[in-house]
């Protein structure tokens, strides 16, 4: 025992110099420190490719979200509308779709329905459903007259008939105005506005009121001329121009144009109304009226064409450059006056108003 423990001692001795002479392993905390690194870079690369993630799909078109929604992330747009002989396969389906969209009264609905295809299959079985559920006094009044204006933008004979004899035969008042209401928006071809015009002359208020209002709407020649005509038979040199309708709010076509410039060139007691019409068509009826004005040899009788002109000016630029350009040739009075005019609508427009002045006083403080 006693020769074995000068080995045992020399061992230890050996065992301590080796642990205090050997090279300390800091490999746990260096390999701690370049996991932690890593990690957070792993963690800001993380966060730079959800953020680029994030401003893709932000970026996205609707029809391009996640999922295969088109619908999602925003309204439906105009080009996604589609008609409604394409949209529906029958007249149970489109009816279904119209009821439910007169609960909000849905404006792309009506766009489906804004003159469909004629050849549509199954739109002679839903108008008739429409019809009947328009006149029924059980349907409620929100989709009586929302019914009534699909009925009215159809384009369709039959169905603006119908609205004509609704108004006749109403039950009250309040029934007639919504069908009246109706009948205002109306669209078609010649024959709508043929019939439309006939109604023109009717003995019912709410009927012929109406009719003048979608004729107005219209803005072809064929109109225009319902319009004179009606103008002169009725002898009423206001023409409905107090409530907002007949030829004095009628906006012509290239084709009507020269029907209401006759008109003006007669000088007779419609031909104010006919200058205002003229107006409204923008620079082609501006036109027009300098060259009824500028050719005119009752320089003193044509100062009354301009009275409450100035109300159916649309300034644009090319407009006021005509009018410059009229003071300058200062050829005619009542074409400088017309000029002047054009001239003193587009300051004002340009000058703010007095609220508009607030709001940048507010602004300045």
């Amino acid at each position: 025992m006693k020769k074995l423990a000068p080995i045992v001692i020399v061992v230890l001795l050996l065992i301590g110099a080796y642990a205090f002479l050997a090279p300390k392993n800091d490999s746990p905390q260096t390999n701690s420190s370049t996991s932690a690194e890593g990690s957070e870079e792993s963690s800001q690369t993380t966060n730079s490719s959800t953020q680029s993630l994030s401003r893709t799909t932000v970026t996205l078109p609707n029809n391009a979200a996640p999922g295969g929604d088109s619908n999602s992330g925003g309204e439906e747009s105009e080009e996604q509308i589609k008609p409604a002989a394409e949209a529906y396969t029958s007249a149970e389906e489109a009816l279904a779709a119209v009821l439910k969209g007169s609960k909000d009264y849905d404006d792309s609905i009506l766009e489906q329905f804004t003159l469909p295809d004629p050849n549509c299959s199954w739109c002679a079985e839903f108008y008739a459903s429409a019809r009947d559920l328009t006149t029924n006094p059980n349907t409620p009044q929100e989709q009586r007259a929302y019914l009534a204006e699909i009925l009215a933008i159809s384009g369709r004979l039959e169905n603006i008939e119908a609205l004509a004899e609704s108004i006749k035969n109403a039950p009250s008042n309040e029934a007639a105005d919504l069908y009246a209401e109706a009948l205002e928006l109306t669209l078609g071809k010649e024959d709508v506005t043929t019939f439309l015009g006939d109604q023109m002359n009717s003995t019912n208020d709410n009927l012929r009121e109406a009719s003048v209002a979608a004729v107005t709407n219209q803005g072809t020649k064929q109109a225009a001329e319902l319009l004179i005509k009606n103008l002169k038979e009725r002898g009423d040199p206001d023409g409905y121009y107090s409530i907002g309708i007949g030829l004095g709010e009628f906006i012509p076509d290239e084709e009507a144009l020269p029907v209401v410039q006759d008109l003006v060139r007669e000088r007779g007691p419609e031909a104010g109304l006919g200058v205002k019409s003229l107006l409204n068509a923008g620079m082609p009826g501006v036109r027009a009226l300098f060259d009824e004005l500028e050719h005119s040899s009752n320089v003193e009788g044509d100062k009354a064409l301009l009275k409450g002109a100035g109300d159916h000016i649309n300034i644009e630029d090319d407009i006021l450059e005509l009018a410059n350009q009229k003071i300058a040739e200062n050829r005619n009075a009542n074409t400088v006056e017309l000029a002047r005019m054009i001239k003193e609508l587009a300051q004002t427009a340009e000058q703010p108003t007095d609220g508009d002045q607030e709001e940048l006083q507010s602004l300045a403080q």
